[in-house]
């Protein structure tokens, strides 16, 4: 189908940079509650400001002058404003949470789709689990760093200038010494932050490195009990839990660093304040509340610079994460599955001098190949692994552009046609078939949710899998496992043949469709593709040939090129 090219995508995405409309759009759909959000979080600020003055007026008004009732009064204002804080926090949290989770749903709706949208190749690129770490670390972080650093920026800095004014309020000295602190503590941690930044970047590679490991143990775990490969495994998790632990204590250590200047020159102020305080206290210009207060919001103010260089912080991982994420977004990638003509003839294909190599690629895998496919005709191409057999099938699906040449469907360009219209048509069976997570019927409704249970027994009973349906603890209810662990290899082919009819194709394709099965099932499964299939256009691909009969031509494909072997088959 019709695929960007890279250079359209160079212009489409400039430098590698994120498409920031796609991290704008979800938010900006979201403003009424973001706002909502915004106002929630600016009021808790400023209740926050109210505790230390009412206590101030508590001791000064109430204690120091022996006034009960005034006691009285500010603690039942100290237990409101608790009271009121705790509900509104409460209120916050709810509001903040169901936000997040919106947000980072579409999010990955969003990076989803654009993912569905490359070609098979791009996907075969990237390891699942660097694809894991993209979709579900650097997603979380991206969107923790839109809505929790917008909100925890705007309400430190709010909470900052409180702090700050309500101390020049008790006391300018005060206030103009604190203001003197504050870039010292912004300077050292503006120091160290980098650092951190560097050392949690690089522990989250190494979190991404254990994932693929496990991710790779769990797939393929019987493969390295067969090979007595298990104590290897526990080495390379030994030598991978030493590299975590040592970027841990990484990260710790400069982490500590990073917070001892804080908590030093906090520890300097207050001592600051004290003596200070302590002796305008003595000499009767500051009043014991007041001092009270000021040792209040000296933490006050202390506590959002850290806040503040934590957006800085938080921008920076933002930053690596978008530029992951970028890279996603710079593949190119294949055209919009519902733009184009909808195919109306009876599916007569024909490839007029098709090229087709991966990228990177020098050598031509398919050189020029010249295919006429009837309907109703049952065609096989034989041929080694590795010669683009598999390649070929994608092409047809639409799943992969040639470079050059020309597919037909009735006369009209494959590129021409709606991917999502014609793939309606076709059925494809894959050499090592799909099997959702999830129950028997789901599996089998995957493609044609619309169909009845009685319609699904049919299709099982044709597939020759009645008695197997009949021998399973829940029917269609049966958890098949994850990836379809609990189905043999035979079964799991039957199974896709049975989920392909269900669609009522006029055109399937066939991938190594008797790779596990030996040569009397082989035969016995082709006798059944001839039964349930009949006029049914197919296209086999196998490296076993002899295992098919009743064919209408046979091929061979070898160094780029479609040879005709045979016209009838048995192909020899």
């Amino acid at each position: 189908m019709k695929s960007m090219t890279m250079r359209e995508s160079d212009a489409a995405f400039g430098s590698g940079a994120l498409p920031w409309g796609w991290l704008y759009r979800p938010l900006k759909a979201r403003r009424l509650a973001l706002t909502r959000l915004l106002v929630l979080s600016l009021v808790a600020t400023l209740l926050a400001l109210l505790p230390p003055l009412l206590t101030q007026r508590l001791i000064d008004q109430g204690l120091m002058q022996g006034d009960f009732a005034t006691v009285t009064f500010y603690v039942g204002a100290l237990v409101a404003v608790g009271l009121a804080a705790m509900a509104l926090q409460g209120v916050t949290r709810l509001q903040h949470v169901a936000l997040s989770a919106r947000l980072l749903l579409s999010l990955r709706r969003a990076l989803l789709r654009h993912l569905l949208c490359l070609a098979p190749a791009r996907w075969q690129e990237r390891g699942r689990g660097d694809l894991m770490s993209r979709l579900d670390g650097d997603l979380s972080i991206l969107q923790g760093f839109a809505l929790d650093g917008l909100l925890g920026g705007l309400s430190n800095l709010l909470g900052l200038v409180g702090a700050l004014a309500m101390i020049g309020l008790f006391s300018p000295i005060l206030m103009g010494l604190v203001a003197v602190l504050v870039p010292m503590q912004w300077i050292w941690l503006r120091a160290w932050r980098p650092a951190l930044t560097q050392r949690q970047q690089a522990l989250r590679e190494q979190s991404g490195d254990i994932s693929s490991f496990w991710q790779d143990t769990l797939a393929h775990g019987p493969w390295f009990q067969g090979q007595a490969l298990e104590a290897s495994r526990l080495n390379r998790l030994q030598g991978l839990g030493h590299e975590q632990l040592r970027r841990l204590l990484a990260v710790r250590w400069m982490g500590f660093l990073s917070d001892m200047g804080p908590q030093l020159i906090l520890s300097l102020a207050r001592a600051g304040v004290l003596l200070g305080g302590g002796y305008w206290v003595v000499q009767g210009k500051l009043q014991l509340g007041e001092l009270v207060a000021l040792l209040a919001y000296l933490g006050m103010v202390m506590a959002p610079i850290g806040g503040l260089l934590g957006l800085y912080g938080g921008w920076q991982r933002a930053r690596v994460s978008a530029s992951r994420l970028a890279e996603l977004f710079a593949e190119p990638s294949m055209s919009d599955p519902y733009q184009g003509q909808h195919p109306v003839g009876p599916g007569a294909l024909s490839l007029d001098g098709v090229r087709f190599r991966h990228p990177g690629q020098i050598d031509w895998l398919l050189d020029g190949v010249d295919l006429e496919l009837a309907p109703g005709q049952k065609v096989l191409i034989e041929g080694p692994s590795g010669t683009g057999k598999s390649s070929l099938i994608r092409l047809l699906l639409g799943l992969e552009a040639p470079e050059s040449g020309e597919i037909r469907v009735d006369g009209v360009s494959l590129n021409a046609l709606s991917r999502r219209q014609w793939l309606k048509r076709v059925a494809w069976v894959e050499q090592h078939p799909s099997l959702l997570r999830g129950s028997l019927a789901e599996t089998l409704r995957a493609l044609a949710p619309e169909v009845n249970d009685n319609a699904l027994i049919e299709v099982l009973t044709r597939v020759g899998l009645g008695d197997w349906l009949v021998s399973l603890p829940q029917g269609l209810a049966t958890e098949l496992g994850d990836l379809g662990g609990r189905v043999s290899g035979g079964q799991r082919t039957r199974l896709a043949l049975a989920r392909a009819l269900l669609k009522k194709p006029s055109l399937v394709l066939l991938d190594e469709p008797t790779a596990a099965l030996d040569r009397e099932s082989a035969e016995s499964f082709d006798a059944l593709l001839d039964e349930v299939l009949g006029d049914t256009t197919r296209l086999i691909i196998s490296h076993q040939s002899h295992q098919f009969g009743r064919l209408d031509a046979c091929f061979r494909l070898e160094r780029g090129q479609l040879v005709r072997v045979s016209e009838t088959a048995p192909c020899l």
